[in-house]
């Protein structure tokens, strides 16, 4: 009788380390993630309009349908009124809160839009000023807004709205044994649509991908593609 005994606690120990073991190591839908943007603030002058996105994505940034690890991120994205050569030069300085962030904003390559990334997240409260020079003149400073703490959807609820309205493609996926990353985005239009966001869920594997665009005021899915 000791020795069933002995056997089959050791058993029961093998099947509980073994549980934990699978539980260590499962994916979680977080850890799919490679492009989490919590929030917007933006202002406009006469000149130009800006936004600043922050969030956490993978870096290396690809969509391959493989999520890397997760770092800070802080996009300054500024359009001008006018149009700008390639001569000319815009430094900007970002203030959040009492930290500072300065440098040079680059042309995109695939928008009219000059960018620079600081590389650090903030809170939706956050106090954020923006000051931009171009060239030798005067710097143009703007006090920048939070948008979408005033949205009825919030990051969360973006994401759980979206990988529902997926859910059949994502295990279409799975059932082709390939692997896929999740993006939850701010999008919209700097240049002719200035202040109007959408949410935007999509999950990408190395064959296929597939988006649901989501209003940020109501759970109406607006695109399913």
């Amino acid at each position: 009788m000791k020795k069933y005994l002995a056997i089959f606690l050791c058993l029961a120990v093998v099947a509980f380390a073994s549980v934990m073991f699978v539980g260590c190591n499962q994916t979680t839908t977080e850890d799919l993630i490679s492009d989490a943007r919590y929030g917007i603030y933006d202002g406009q002058t006469e000149g130009f309009n800006a936004t600043f996105v922050y969030g956490l994505r993978e870096d290396p940034y690809k969509m391959d349908g493989i999520s890397n690890k997760k770092v800070e991120f802080g996009v300054v994205s500024v359009v001008f009124n006018s149009d700008l050569s390639e001569e000319d030069e815009i430094n900007y300085t970002l203030t959040i809160g009492e930290e500072t962030y300065s440098g040079t904003l680059e042309k995109s390559p695939y928008s009219n839009e000059y960018m620079a990334n600081i590389g650090k997240s903030c809170d939706d409260n956050s106090t954020i000023s923006l000051s931009v020079t171009l060239n030798s003149e005067q710097p143009v400073t703007i006090e920048m807004q939070n948008k979408n703490s005033t949205w009825n959807i919030n990051f969360e609820r973006a994401k759980e709205i979206g990988l529902e309205a997926l859910k059949d493609d994502i295990a279409e996926i799975e059932d082709k044994g390939e692997s896929y990353e999740i993006y939850v985005k701010i999008v919209g239009n700097q240049s002719s649509n200035f202040g109007t966001y959408y949410w935007i869920v999509s999950v990408v594997s190395p064959s296929t991908r597939h988006n649901v665009t989501i209003s940020p005021t109501s759970e109406e899915i607006l695109v399913k593609n």
